[in-house]
C-alpha cells in the first residue's frame, strides 16, 4: 500500500463486488469512464487517456450549472489491473504544468468477492490538501466510487 502522510494526503477506499479486471475496464473504456467518474449530477466529456507512462490523462468535468472544469495531466504508471498513477504536475509527454494540484495513486487489490479500490491523493502542501477537502473530496469521491461499483457490478451481471 502507498505510504500516507496525513498532513498532505487524502485517502479513500471502498470494496467493490466486481473483479479488478472489470474495474480496470471501467477506467480504461472512455464510454464507461464517462458513466462514473464525476459525482452525479456532474458529467464528463472530452476524455483522452493514454494508459502508458507519459500518456495524457485528460477530461473535462461539466458542473451542474454548465461550467466546465478541464482536468489535464499525465499518466505516470499504468499496471493493469492493479495500479494507475496520474498527476496534474505534468501534462502528456511529461510536459510541465504551470499549476499543479495533485498526484493520485489508484490501487485495485483483489480481495475475496471483489476489489479493494484505494485512491491516495498526494498534495504539495497542507493548504492544498485542506482546499481539496473543502471542495468536497470525501463526498464527491465516495459518490464516484459508488457509481463505479454499480457500473462494474452491472457489467458482471450483479445487481448493484
Amino acid at each position: 500500500m502507498t505510504p500516507f502522510d496525513q498532513r498532505t494526503d487524502l485517502r479513500i477506499e471502498r470494496k467493490i463486488a466486481a473483479k479488478p479486471e472489470t474495474v480496470w475496464r471501467c477506467w480504461t473504456d472512455p464510454a464507461l469512464l464517462a458513466q462514473w467518474f464525476a459525482p452525479a449530477p456532474f458529467t464528463v466529456k472530452d476524455i483522452a487517456y493514454d494508459f502508458e507512462p507519459g500518456g495524457r490523462a485528460n477530461l473535462t468535468m461539466v458542473l451542474e450549472d454548465g461550467a466546465e472544469m478541464p482536468l489535464r495531466g499525465c499518466v505516470l504508471v499504468a499496471d493493469p489491473p492493479r495500479r494507475l498513477v496520474t498527476t496534474d504536475a505534468l501534462l502528456g509527454g511529461y510536459r510541465p504544468n504551470a499549476a499543479p494540484f495533485m498526484t493520485v495513486i489508484y490501487e485495485l487489490e483483489a480481495v475475496p468477492d471483489g476489489t479493494l479500490y484505494r485512491a491516495t491523493v498526494l498534495h504539495g502542501d497542507e493548504e492544498a490538501r485542506k482546499r481539496h477537502e473543502e471542495m468536497g473530496f470525501h463526498e464527491g469521491w465516495a459518490t464516484a466510487i459508488h457509481q463505479l461499483g454499480d457500473l462494474a457490478n452491472t457489467i458482471e451481471g450483479k445487481t448493484p
